[in-house]
């Protein structure tokens, strides 16, 4: 489970989970009026008030198997069924993080949670020490948002010991 501390002082960091490193928490920087919950499977989910727009999961030791873009890419594309086409828009790969952004456009058949034609998306992937985290938005997020989940995966940091 993840322990999250946001980099805004009106919000309280919860107790680290039972597992979690006892010296650190995870860092996420949330855009102005976003918060962060802990979701489905242990993953950290944030957004604007009332839903969540980006999702966030932690693979412990596994800094090895961290995505560039362009497998990012394959695998989002190979994870869609046929009646379904993207673009990939924009890619990035530096110091630890690569990301890669799409605009999807549904056809016929289209997966289950698929957006509105011409949705952004984003894949990212961050590599803390020996820990990976995978990002990914959710279906209804805006291209300012998306912009915003970028940031904040980029930005996943540990906190230091107390």
């Amino acid at each position: 489970m993840l322990a999250l501390s946001c980099k805004r002082p009106a919000e309280e960091t919860p107790p680290p989970a039972p597992d979690a490193h006892p010296s650190r928490g995870v860092v996420v920087p949330l855009a102005d009026g976003w918060s962060a919950r802990v979701g489905a499977e242990n993953s950290l989910t944030v957004g604007p008030p009332g839903r969540a727009v980006l999702r966030i999961d932690l693979r412990p030791g596994a800094a090895a198997a961290k995505p560039d873009s362009e497998a990012l890419a394959k695998a989002f594309v190979a994870g869609l069924d046929g009646g379904t086409s993207s673009v990939a828009v924009k890619k990035k790969d530096q110091d630890g993080f690569s990301w890669v952004s799409f605009k999807l456009s549904l056809g016929t058949g289209g997966p289950r949670g698929a957006g509105a034609p011409g949705e952004p998306a984003l894949l990212g992937a961050k590599v803390l020490g020996d820990d990976l985290f995978l990002c990914a938005t959710l279906p209804g997020a805006s291209e300012s948002e998306v912009e915003s989940a970028a940031k904040a995966c980029e930005g996943i940091s540990y906190s230091a010991g107390p």
